[in-house]
């Protein structure tokens, strides 16, 4: 009897240069003929036979194995329809820009199959657009969107791996960040008053909290001296401005001081007087700052009618209103102030991403902290010095070297565990 022919499931060919062809059955299709396919995977041999198994799978658990034969192009727009439309409204709005932006730009890199896209046609593409003259900031955003596009085509299976983070990217240069010393601060405080938006200034300085924040503030999220920061204003080219989630997606409680409550007591009483005076045209969203008609304020009319002037009236340096907030994590920080805490009050979402931004004000936080020491050490040398000379047949010394145990101290004993197998001579005791 003649043996039966084994026909494997899946054949790994090695092409050189670290790539892969990855071969595979899928079985026998309706018109009788076998469906088979074959992929493209870049690195080791790990990597290969990793993906095959992935495919294995798939077809194990009922789901489809065959290879995508979608283009990037067309991907990326399936992508933004079904997979982008739980980020945020700014986020997708921007992620739209920019990838109608890349697919314009490189008509063929939008052409090319998923299954056959490689590491070195996205960084052909890196390069490109440093060609172009783009910012190392600007390529990092376009790479991004390509990064996220190809992770869900990896979970979905569409592609064998994420080739996008294979890329080196151009070196993006550190932004130095701006802010105000307290003295300027304070200068700004001063000649604000009695600027129409000096409450709005004073809130971002004195609590850090995001410009569009501030701006979707409502009178019922101040309760006594706490303020809930719970959602943003989102500004999108031709359209009216939304209230979302803040950019964490969660809400935060900050702590008032008395200047800020006081403050704000005068922001309540000139909104009344504002709202008695235009009558029934002011319509009322219980918003802490709002616009003469108590609409959603524009953040450009603000900075360029208000906020500018103001700087150049008190002879302070060219600044952005988002610079407030720095500002108020910066001089918190130098003045000692736990970094947990700036962290709670700018609501970033880890303390790394606090200590990365703010590391101009480590340096300081360091010297403070060993001279901290210094003084603890010195006093706690001299209340020892002290203590001993108080105490009889204990000489005063000018300093104490160190402190040895009392002799009647007892010892911890380490005693053999018994095993219940006896031990031979040059074994080691399980103890």
């Amino acid at each position: 009897m003649a043996k039966a022919r084994c026909r494997t499931a899946g054949h790994i060919q090695d092409l050189g240069d670290g790539r892969w062809l990855v071969r595979t059955s899928h079985g026998v299709g309706s018109g009788g003929k076998r469906i088979r396919s074959q992929t493209i995977v870049e690195g080791k041999k790990q990597d290969a036979q990793r993906y095959l198994t992935s495919l294995l799978k798939r077809r194990d658990d009922g789901l489809s194995a065959v290879v995508s034969r979608q283009t990037f192009g067309e991907w990326a727009d399936e992508w933004l329809k079904n997979w982008a439309s739980n980020k945020g409204p700014r986020t997708r709005s921007d992620s739209e820009k920019l990838l109608d932006r890349l697919l314009r730009y490189e008509r063929e890199f939008a052409g090319i199959r998923l299954s056959a896209l490689s590491a070195n046609h996205i960084q052909r593409v890196v390069n490109r657009l440093r060609e172009r003259g783009l910012s190392a900031r600007t390529v990092r955003m376009y790479h991004g969107l390509v990064r996220s596009c190809l992770a869900r085509a990896e979970r979905l299976g569409k592609v064998a791996r994420n080739v996008a983070p294979l890329v080196e990217l151009p070196a993006q240069s550190r932004t130095e960040r701006l802010f105000l010393t307290p003295e300027q601060a304070e200068r700004l405080l001063q000649v604000a008053t009695g600027n129409r938006f000096y409450a709005f200034f004073a809130v971002l300085l004195l609590t850090g909290i995001r410009p569009g924040e501030a701006c979707a503030l409502r009178w019922d999220d101040l309760d006594k001296r706490v303020l809930r920061v719970r959602r943003a204003v989102v500004w999108l080219p031709d359209k009216a401005p939304i209230l979302a989630e803040t950019k964490t997606r969660r809400s935060r409680v900050i702590t008032l001081g008395a200047r800020i409550l006081a403050i704000l007591k005068g922001q309540r009483a000139q909104q009344a007087e504002l709202r008695l005076k235009m009558g029934a045209t002011y319509e009322d969203q219980g918003l802490i700052f709002a616009s003469e008609t108590g609409s959603v304020l524009h953040l450009r009319n603000i900075d360029a009618r208000y906020f500018k002037p103001l700087l150049k009236e008190a002879g302070l340096p060219k600044i952005r209103l988002y610079d407030l907030r720095h500002t108020h994590a910066t001089l918190l920080l130098a003045a000692g102030e736990h970094p947990k805490v700036v962290q709670e009050r700018l609501g970033h979402a880890t303390i790394t991403l606090t200590l990365d931004t703010y590391s101009h004000v480590v340096p300081g936080m360091q010297e403070r902290a060993a001279e901290r020491l210094d003084s603890l050490l010195d006093e706690s040398r001299a209340a020892v010095a002290l203590r001993y000379a108080a105490e009889p047949g204990i000489a005063a010394t000018s300093h104490v070297d160190e402190i040895k145990a009392p002799k009647t101290q007892p010892r911890l004993r380490v005693v053999p565990r018994v095993t219940g197998r006896p031990l031979r001579a040059g074994s080691r005791s399980s103890a």
